[in-house]
């Protein structure tokens, strides 16, 4: 007898099928891959500007014996005279533009444990906005 040992018309099938399955799922993982790195691209922007914005907030909210003046929805002013506020889709600190592209801006403040804690809502972007809340803490006591 003759031993056949070629490939058969079914098991070239068989490869076949499962190698357009394998390529499918490659292709379905990569396309959702560069989809996300595409939002990021666009969200890093938006990233950076609020970063401007919390580097200085944050060097206020931390110096000693700071505390806070006025506050409205937005814009809110410290005893050592500076200031931030919200105008024509920037943030000011004093009369200097820090942050462009910013939608909304929205300060308020609660005490809690003789501290007063300052909430940050910021939205960032047009189209596809990007809303970050952030909570600063401020000991007048220090």
């Amino acid at each position: 007898m003759k031993s056949n040992s070629g490939i058969t018309t079914t098991s070239m099938i068989v490869y076949v099928i499962a190698m357009i399955i394998v390529i499918g799922t490659i292709a379905t993982i990569t396309s959702f891959f560069y989809t996300n790195v595409t939002q990021l691209e666009d969200n890093s922007d938006y990233l950076s500007e609020i970063t401007k914005f919390h580097m200085y907030f944050l060097e206020e909210t931390t110096k000693r014996g700071n505390s806070i003046n006025l506050v409205t929805n937005s814009s809110i002013s410290f005893s050592d005279g500076n200031t931030f506020s919200f105008q024509d889709n920037a943030i000011y600190y004093n009369h200097t533009r820090i942050c462009e592209m910013i939608s909304n801006l929205e300060f308020s403040v609660e005490s809690a444990e003789n501290k007063k804690l300052i909430d940050v809502l910021i939205t960032i972007g047009e189209g596809q906005e990007y809303t970050k809340t952030t909570r600063y803490v401020i000991n007048e006591n220090m």
